[in-house]
């Protein structure tokens, strides 16, 4: 595990769905950080794109919306909105600096590294991860099988046939360049809170 001794100003958070990332950035935000989430971003643009469906967000239909926003708007459009708000937030107040969480795409794994940032990885066991997205599942999320929810995540694991690999999400990739990785498989919040707090703060 390769650990900086101080936070720098630009941190990306990843995993794959229902890590526990997504409580990451809650800490990190906590201590000052400006969070932004790419998935959100990408979530806002799937409930217009897939809204005659009962499952707007499903891993398949973000995954269909993420790829079509890099090919149309550009491959870094997510994080270009995630600068442009924090821009914003900046001149308002006083950050320690900036947190990207839900990191999919080589191009913001890139971003992070050539601006001396750090990325970290969120790793948990697939069944663990299918448990908890079935017991709290976003609206617009159906009930899908173990199965189906791994076959849906290989979408976003390699680039895809038939679209620019600088176009798409590549979790491989991301999780090849993490500088950090923390393990989340237990079901106590508190104990996983504090490991985070070990690791990032030893």
């Amino acid at each position: 595990m390769k650990v900086r001794p101080s936070r720098p100003k630009l941190i990306g958070a990843a995993g794959l769905p229902r890590s526990g990332k997504d409580t990451l950035a809650e800490l990190l935000i906590e201590k000052g950080y400006f969070g932004v989430s790419l998935g959100d971003i990408v979530r806002e643009v799937a409930r217009k794109r897939h809204a005659d469906q009962a499952d707007p967000i499903s891993v398949a239909n973000m995954t269909e919306t993420s790829n079509w926003l890099r090919q149309n708007k550009g491959a870094d459009f997510a994080l270009r909105q995630a600068l442009t708000k924090f821009k914003k937030a900046k001149s308002q107040k006083d950050y320690k600096g900036l947190l990207v969480y839900s990191v999919r795409a080589p191009v913001e794994v890139d971003y992070i590294h050539a601006h001396s940032g750090q990325l970290i990885w969120v790793e948990a066991d697939d069944m663990v991860r299918y448990q908890r997205a079935m017991a709290h599942r976003r609206e617009g999320k159906a009930e899908i099988s173990f199965d189906e929810f791994k076959t849906q995540e290989s979408l976003q694991w390699k680039p895809q046939p038939g679209i620019p690999k600088e176009s798409q999400m590549n979790t491989g990739y991301v999780k090849k360049q993490a500088d950090i990785f923390i393990e989340n498989n237990g079901s106590d919040l508190e104990a996983f809170k504090k490991q985070i707090a070990q690791t990032l703060d030893p």
